[in-house]
């Protein structure tokens, strides 16, 4: 146990405020308790049927997953929310000229995958696609990006009227059907293209892991960056007490018609399109030069959905706290998937599992954790983060005052590359926590894995001098390694963009291109994924290290001064953008920008009292862990974005052209890219409020143990 105690000492880990760490006794018998084996026992069982929210399948899941919860000792319950969901009653296209073909193409089956020929699976389909029945002539509109369809007109190619077909990435999805309706679209058909993650990247499946001819990558269209959750109850529980809004008056729902297909199918659409030759950067990996449109090929597209209020069924597993009870850490995963759901969800529910098994094991030889623990097994987030939604909104108030952390596991394991994105506060802990976990081929730290493969690469580009080399972990106070923001496409959504309680949503990534697809199967992780289950094991360590630190730790593990870091340098970002483009609006940034000058000096004078924690009691730590949540809370804003009210959190947000990549600072950043100048000062007071807020918790909390040392109390 050596080495374990000098890393986690060396960087913090150690509850430093008590004279014996809970890790002495817990965190060495933890990481020697994840099994493989009941990962993939876990995986198996969870994979057995395909299992679409609000299914009877995804119902008899949520059973499974509350039967091992209760056998590991833990209390466990229902959490069923009635929401609006939809199923396809016929998802349809029909290319008419200049030949005639009817699709979509049946996902094909193998001979040696039996869940090929399930009998219920769903037809591909978009959720939240209105429905719909349109006839016109087809444009290609590569990744359906508004800058795509300022080229398209820049050549002269019309799109009102006309059904786009767009390829998946560089977006959400919903954003592509967002951006075709309010250019004009008729309806859309989304599909993935070779090049991205097909026969251009490698293998496909069965023989290798990437995407064969007809698998097709369903999805959620629903307009997430407006709000997630349940369309017609934003803001609140869609329980049955719940105000429901008029369908035809929600924000967050398409008008216009859209379908998935394979990129087998997409080849039929593209070879017929006349026109001229794409621009450069639009070809994809079909074998053919690819045209713009219009014509010859016409689509006729038959979308017809069956709306209805139905139930979801989250399962919420609670270990109570046994010092600070009133308190939550809350670790999650969806467990609702569009087919069999392997990767995605299901490997993250095997890793949740192992570590409820683990931590029920250690609860019957005597550990109780410091502050409540909640895992929440979520229904219908593939439809539009539902479940979580609907239970933060439930439990807003309680968050927002005892909310301590969030964790997300939703794609476990689909490789062995570690990878990570957090709130500011909470990236050094995960660098932290990964240097003490070994990566199973290497059998080297996970963080020493993790930063070669981001920066190996890189490396051989460089001369000798210039060549990064791997820091010793125990000496570094920033950041070695690329931790990514958070926007949304997961569950630590509403956690954080709501009510600001701090996240972070950490997974194992590789080759992958079944991303939705029926062949995102126990097939397909027993092959490609993760043989062994070494990975979900490794992830369940990870995972369960971290829960540990958040429950146990009398000072949370988090890092003020990587947070004022953040913002200095967001608020630089953003002053550099402004002044690069031609514009000279009236501006506070440099009001701003010394605003956050005075908060990293405070910051910088907290991390040095946070070294003398050691000699505070039990009651100063408290009032410390106060103020480091409400240095995160600063940050919400009661009336929400502009335009977008349910997202409090005026430091990160979804991009409303990106619906899953994060955008920093993003009202102040909505006003520059829109040139709305009249609106930067509202803006810019709104940051300097939550910034001061933030500088007066920082100071708070520097005072406790300035205090201490001043008075000479032992």
């Amino acid at each position: 146990m050596a080495r374990l105690q000098f890393v986690l000492f060396a960087f913090g880990v150690f509850n430093v405020a008590t004279a014996e760490s809970p890790a002495d006794k817990w965190t060495e018998r933890f990481l020697a308790l994840p099994q493989a084996d009941s990962c993939r026992a876990y995986l198996l069982r969870l994979t057995e049927e395909p299992h679409v929210a609000g299914t009877e399948e995804d119902y008899q899941t949520a059973e499974y997953v509350q039967a091992k919860f209760r056998s590991f000792g833990i209390d466990t319950e229902f959490a069923t929310y009635d929401v609006y969901l939809p199923y396809p009653i016929h998802a349809q296209f029909r290319l008419v000229r200049p030949v005639q073909f009817d699709g979509p193409t049946p996902e094909a089956s193998f001979a040696r995958d039996k869940d090929g020929l399930a009998s219920n699976l769903i037809t591909a389909f978009h959720g939240y696609s209105a429905s719909g029945h349109v006839v016109g002539q087809v444009i290609y509109a590569n990744y359906g990006l508004p800058e795509d369809y300022d080229k398209l007109a820049a050549l002269g190619v019309p799109v009102k009227g006309k059904i786009v077909i767009v390829r998946y990435g560089n977006s959400f999805r919903g954003v592509k059907v967002r951006v075709a309706e309010e250019r004009g679209a008729a309806g859309v058909i989304v599909y993935s293209d070779p090049h991205d993650d097909g026969y251009m990247q490698g293998d496909v499946y069965p023989a290798g892991p990437y995407r064969p001819e007809t698998a097709v990558q369903r999805g959620s269209v629903q307009y997430l960056f407006e709000y997630p959750g349940d369309p017609l109850t934003p803001g609140v529980a869609a329980t049955s007490l719940a105000k429901r809004l008029d369908p035809a008056a929600v924000t967050n729902l398409p008008r216009i018609p859209s379908l998935p297909i394979s990129y087998g199918d997409a080849e039929k659409i593209l070879r017929h399109l006349a026109g001229q030759n794409v621009p450069k950067g639009w070809q994809g990996g079909l074998p053919f030069a690819y045209h713009v449109g219009p014509g010859p090929a016409e689509i006729e597209l038959n979308i017809e959905m069956d709306y209805q209020v139905r139930p979801i069924w989250n399962v919420i597993a609670t270990i109570r706290g046994s010092e600070e009870s009133e308190k939550i850490v809350v670790i999650g995963n969806h467990r609702d998937a569009w087919t069999y759901g392997a990767v995605d969800p299901n490997s993250g529910t095997a890793v949740m599992l192992e570590i409820a098994r683990c931590l029920g094991q250690m609860m019957k030889a005597g550990y109780k954790p410091r502050r409540t623990i909640v895992f929440g097994s979520w229904d219908g987030e593939e439809y539009g983060l539902l479940g979580s939604t609907e239970w933060v909104e439930e439990h807003k108030t309680r968050l927002a005052n005892n909310g301590v952390a969030y964790i997300n596991i939703d794609v476990g394991v689909c490789g062995d590359q570690f990878g990570a994105g957090a709130s500011p506060a909470l990236r050094p802990i995960i660098q932290r926590i990964a240097s003490v976990v070994n990566d199973p081929k290497t059998q080297k730290s996970v963080l020493s894995r993790w930063w070669h493969q981001q920066n190996d690469e890189k490396n051989a580009s460089l001369p000798a001098a210039k060549k990064k080399i791997e820091p010793e972990w125990s000496k570094i106070d920033t950041l070695a390694v690329n931790i990514s923001d958070l926007g949304s496409g997961s569950d630590y959504t509403a956690f954080l963009d709501h009510v600001g309680v701090p996240s972070m949503s950490l997974g194992f990534g590789g080759p992958y291109g079944v991303y939705h697809a029926m062949h995102d199967n126990f097939f397909w992780m027993e092959n490609f994924g993760d043989p062994t289950f070494a990975y979900h094991a490794t992830m369940a360590r990870i995972g369960g290290l971290m829960l540990m630190e958040f429950v146990d730790r009398p000072a949370l593990p988090v890092d003020v001064l990587a947070f004022a870091r953040d913002a200095k340098k967001q608020i630089k970002d953003l002053e550099t953008f402004i002044k690069e483009s031609e514009a000279t609006p009236p501006t506070r940034l440099d009001d701003v920008s010394a605003k956050a000058d005075e908060w990293l000096r405070s910051a910088e004078r907290l991390k040095k009292a946070e070294r003398t924690f050691a000699q505070l009691n039990a009651i100063e730590i408290q009032e410390i862990n106060k103020q480091y949540m409400a240095i995160e809370r600063a940050f919400i804003s009661p009336e929400g974005l502009a335009g977008r009210p349910w997202f409090k959190n005026i430091y990160v947000a979804p991009g409303r052209y990106t619906g899953y990549a994060a955008e920093l600072l993003p009202g102040l950043r909505a006003c520059v890219n829109a040139k709305k100048w009249d609106d930067l000062p509202r803006e810019e007071t709104r940051l300097l409020k939550a910034i001061t807020a933030a500088i007066e918790a920082t100071q708070r909390a520097t005072q406790v143990v300035e205090k201490r040392q001043s008075s000479g109390a032992p």
